[in-house]
């Protein structure tokens, strides 16, 4: 009966909360049309970039399936920086770094030691 009732109050605090929003930020990488670099951020405060998929051609990398760990993260107004490491923390794979120019992100992705221009734009 204890564990019914904690369940129902759990209902009761979490249904009413509001879920967290999210958004996406696509990355494409200039004269290769086969990779992008796609990353899932948080809306609010305190909010940052939870989940990121780099794609090489017929290659996926991505933090959802465990082969990445964001290292760290940083999204706002004038700056987005990623760096992504392997599953054991041990080398960078990839590190994004980019400034705002109008409604994009434009800067460079560091992948498997090539330096790349990117363009960083939401999705939808």
């Amino acid at each position: 009966m204890r564990l019914a009732s904690g369940i129902a109050i759990l209902t009761v605090f979490c249904g009413g909360m509001p879920a967290l929003a999210t958004g996406t930020i696509s990355c494409s990488v200039a004269g290769y049309p086969g990779m992008d670099l796609v990353m899932t951020f948080g809306h609010g405060l305190g909010a940052g970039i939870v989940q990121a998929t780099i794609s090489d051609g017929g290659e996926e990398l991505g933090t959802a399936d465990g082969s990445l760990a964001i290292a760290q993260a940083w999204i706002d107004t004038d700056e987005l920086k990623l760096d992504l490491v392997d599953a054991n923390a041990e080398r960078y794979v990839a590190r994004l770094d980019a400034r705002s120019r109008g409604t994009a992100y434009v800067g460079t992705l560091i992948y498997r030691g090539r330096s790349r221009r990117v363009r960083c734009e939401e999705a939808g």
